[in-house]
């Protein structure tokens, strides 16, 4: 229940966002059905029907009161599965630790990345990740980073020449 409600809100949200940033692109003319901004258009149309579609399932299930055979509503069936899943978060400190440092890290490394550079910043960024995830090998910590700067250096910079904000390289 909860997912599908949260699931539906973002659907409309995101197809509030590509309806108003599609229409503000140009048309081709007056003759032109499928313009530029026709399959941003279709996207938003098919998210608002599936939006509507699945939040009018879950109240329809909630007001109809039984979910099932079961003796237990379908609302109190939900409520009961979140309870044990904010139970089984508050558990696993560990993985609740990684959820919200990996995302902000990726949030730094980006920020980074300019004014440190790739390879300062990229090294970090592969080190930091790899400690939380729970790697100890110090060979790793090293070669890893290291090969991943190479690869992008070689494969980016010089073969296909894309502009990577380097340091040292």
């Amino acid at each position: 229940m909860i997912g599908n409600v949260i699931t539906s809100v973002l659907l409309l949200i995101a197809s509030v966002y590509i309806y108003f940033e599609s229409i503000q692109m140009p048309m081709l003319g007056g003759l032109a059905v499928a313009g530029p901004s026709f399959f941003p258009l279709c996207c938003a149309a098919f998210f608002t029907v599936t939006a509507v579609i699945l939040m009018g399932t879950e109240i329809y299930r909630v007001i109809s009161g039984k979910y099932g055979t079961e003796e237990m509503s379908y609302l109190h069936r939900e409520l009961y599965k979140v309870a044990e899943l904010k139970g089984k978060i508050g558990s696993n400190m560990r993985g609740l630790f990684r959820m919200i440092f990996i995302p902000a890290f990726m949030i730094a490394y980006g920020i980074a990345l300019r004014p440190v550079g790739f390879e300062i910043s990229t090294w970090i960024f592969l080190d930091a990740t790899m400690l939380i995830c729970g790697e100890k090998k110090w060979k790793r910590l090293f070669f890893i980073p290291a090969a991943a700067i190479a690869f992008v250096y070689l494969v980016f910079v010089r073969f296909l020449r894309v502009s990577v904000p380097m340091q040292f390289l």
